[in-house]
């Protein structure tokens, strides 16, 4: 009750805050004024115009006076704040059974339709939307918003009537309330909040995306393979006139002396070229014979210009040269297995992004980039290695940041949706022991899906078995579902593992 007084406070308020009777709660209010860790503003008035007031002397009228330290008086009670209009706007499907807004209870209709309309909407809604705010209210408006809130939902303010099923809801609606103004209400907590509903927000987007880059890779993957573009029809080669026949005496000399054979290697290209210049030049100023006395391949070739061979050529970072490396692999292959009906560069130059984006640390676009890579060549082993790799690590990011909600989630005792996050940390680090254990842990204390909570804890098992905190989770989950024999089994491990673990045994004893 001492937590409850601040400023502003109405006797009320705290009677409805804290569910005590107003004559109750006032032999308490002058019990601490009379110890000095409070001051009441009856008092204060008194003292000022006549001197200290008797002990254990009540106001005319308390429950019409804030109690306070400094004697403020309460804010006036007029229409609904916008906050509270927000919160028991009428959705636009209702969340409730006609034979629930039927239930027995001292209540109007528009009452229980407020109830079970806020109860049934209290999932999938954070502290500022239960208390109709949006993040940047300040803590009076957090103050007004959850005072006025509690004088509908808290069943005491509802003192005498028979308020049948609605209590138990009403009771959950002011109980989330007060964890939402207890956190929004002090400014370390809130902080704290913030950061967390900032890091689910970023990593919904991410997982969102992931999800649908992979779904579309899948379907890919499963779809039947495109056939090769049809080639481009040729024009007819026109006949042309036959040659004039061959004096007899030329004919002869053809016949004795033939012509050299023509190359059939194609013209060499800029890079052989380059290659060839620069031999020469290093063969120049190595005192080696010039490359006419060495067999060349390219005989026939005309030669780059001495000047384009002897320019220097700018120094490359080991990560584009490693990036030009692989693309310049990958052209080749994908010259080799054939190209969909856009050709070799539109695949480039996905892959050239998705480098790029990688480099840049922006995993997300790379996968994506990948993705799109895959749509123009669904059956390329490389591409789809590297998407498979961008992807997992794209899990691992993900996964850190499901952990940092987890531990919060866990200190704010929210197990149900602890498991949910270490459920994806643990699908994100597959090796990672102690994620799987948390996911067991988590569903044990929030009673969740056994079936479920044993996969986990044998994956921790199985991971790290010499570990045997993992065996010893593995058990509690038997023991949860009724399953003793089992349990008994995994404790006897348990303490082969850890024999000086007291908790051990007494759980050992517990499952015969």
């Amino acid at each position: 009750m001492l937590s409850r007084i601040d400023d502003v406070s109405s006797v009320e308020d705290i009677s409805i805050m804290v569910g005590l009777k107003q004559p109750e709660l006032l032999t308490m209010l002058e019990r601490l004024a009379d110890l000095g860790a409070v001051k009441l503003s009856w008092r204060t008035a008194a003292e000022k115009s006549a001197g200290k007031t008797p002990s254990g002397a009540a106001p005319a009228k308390p429950s019409a006076k804030p109690v306070a330290a400094g004697g403020e008086a309460a804010p006036p009670r007029g229409e609904a704040h916008p906050a509270v209009q927000r919160v028991l706007a009428e959705p636009l499907t209702p969340l409730y059974t006609q034979s629930e807004l039927e239930s027995p209870g001292d209540l109007s209709e528009e009452h229980k339709r407020r109830v079970l309309n806020v109860f049934y909407g209290l999932d999938g809604k954070d502290y500022y939307a239960l208390l109709g705010l949006t993040q940047s209210a300040d803590k009076k408006e957090i103050r007004a918003a959850y005072f006025e809130l509690s004088r509908l939902f808290h069943p005491d303010s509802m003192f005498g009537k028979d308020l049948g099923s609605f209590k138990p809801k009403m009771e959950s609606v002011f109980k989330r309330l007060t964890e939402a103004y207890e956190v929004l209400g002090r400014a370390a907590r809130r902080k704290e909040y913030d950061e967390y509903l900032a890091s689910m927000v970023t990593t919904s987007a991410m997982q969102h995306t992931l999800d649908r880059v992979e779904s579309q890779v899948r379907a890919l993957s499963t779809a039947p393979p495109s056939k090769p573009a049809k080639p481009m029809p040729q024009e007819p080669q026109r006949r042309s006139a036959p040659p004039p026949p061959m004096p007899e005496d030329t004919r002869r000399a053809s016949q004795v002396n033939p012509l050299p054979p023509v190359n059939p290697r194609p013209p060499a290209t800029t890079e052989e070229r380059m290659a060839q210049a620069r031999e020469r030049l290093r063969r120049s100023f190595a005192g080696t014979p010039p490359a006419a006395s060495q067999p060349s391949t390219a005989s026939n070739r005309p030669s780059a210009p001495p000047a384009a061979a002897a320019q220097p050529m700018a120094p490359k970072s080991p990560s584009s040269v490693g990036r030009d490396s692989a693309l310049r692999n990958l052209r080749a292959s994908l010259r080799q297995s054939g190209t969909s009906a856009g050709g070799v560069e539109p695949v480039l130059a996905h892959l050239r992004k998705a480098k790029d984006a990688e480099l840049a640390g922006d995993l997300l676009s790379a996968a994506a980039a990948l993705q799109a890579a895959l749509a123009l060549q669904p059956n390329h082993k490389d591409i789809q290695s590297q998407y498979e790799r961008v992807s997992r690590s794209v899990t691992r990011n993900l996964a850190d940041n499901y952990e940092k909600q987890a531990r919060y989630e866990e200190k704010q005792g929210k197990w149900s949706a602890a498991a949910l996050s270490w459920e994806r940390v643990s699908d994100g680090r597959p090796e990672d022991a102690a994620a799987a254990r948390a996911v067991s842990e988590s569903l044990l204390k929030a009673s969740g899906d056994m079936h479920k909570a044993a996969r986990y804890a044998q994956r921790a098992v199985d991971i790290a078995p010499s570990d045997s905190a993992n065996v010893v989770v593995l058990a509690r989950v038997f023991l949860a579902a009724g399953q003793r024999m089992q349990a008994r089994r995994e404790l006897e491990k348990a303490v082969k593992l850890d024999p000086q673990n007291e908790m051990i045994k007494n759980l050992l004893r517990e499952a015969r």
